[in-house]
């Protein structure tokens, strides 16, 4: 059997593009902002997860008769609705904060 260093290559490729995404991460300012920032990323990786989880469940296929036998997609999909529930709910807290910010604003009267 010979290794697939296509494959290896374009695993790596991605292991480093989510290395550089948290590095990328760390260097951006903790500011209110960063809920709105994130939430396309956090789309993105709950993508990202599951089409790991589809390469590593074509990996390693055992037989047809037994699927999944470590629950690993459902576990993935799991792991992804809580990754946009928790982006969801981050974007609320935002909007709310906002709207806070909006309405302690004093409105300037005339005369």
């Amino acid at each position: 059997m010979e290794k697939d260093e296509a494959a290896s290559q374009l695993a790596r490729q991605a292991s480093e593009a989510l290395a550089g995404l948290l590095e990328h991460e760390r260097t951006q300012p903790p500011d209110g902002d960063r809920f709105d920032r994130c939430s396309e990323t956090l789309d993105e990786l709950a993508r990202a997860l599951m089409t790991i989880v589809e390469v590593v469940d074509h990996c390693t296929a055992n037989s047809p008769v037994e699927e999944d036998p470590d629950g690993l997609t459902q576990k993935a999909r799991d792991l992804a609705t809580a990754i946009v529930r928790r982006r969801n709910s981050l974007l609320a807290e935002s909007a709310a904060a906002r709207l806070h910010v909006v309405r302690a604003t004093p409105v300037p009267r005339a005369g």
